[in-house]
């Protein structure tokens, strides 16, 4: 059994979202939690309740920055562009039947 003590985060043995102790009274815990906006009390007996522990990062500890297999996010696109305006299907638009002045 770990001493608890206020301030600390837990959760259920069974598993629950996370609380924060808010007071210790011998063989009571008293918990705070919010769900959704709405703040929850209640009082457990300590041997319901085990310290949170956040896990380990099995994968390297990088940050992904997304794209899958693509390599992550490159300023706006996966493909490089040019300087032309874009068209409706995210394409370089060609002018080639306007009328030229």
């Amino acid at each position: 059994m770990t001493d608890l003590k206020v301030g600390d985060i837990v959760v259920l043995t069974a598993g629950s979202m996370r609380m924060a102790v808010e007071a210790v009274d011998g063989d009571k815990v008293h918990t705070v939690w919010c769900n959704e906006g709405v703040i929850g009390r209640d009082t457990f007996a300590p041997v319901l309740l085990k310290k949170w522990e956040p896990r380990e990062d099995d994968r390297g500890g990088k940050f992904n920055k997304g794209g899958g297999d693509r390599g992550g996010f490159n300023k706006g696109g996966d493909k490089p562009r040019d300087d032309r305006p874009m068209g409706r299907d995210g394409k370089p638009r060609d002018k080639k039947f306007f009328r030229k002045d």
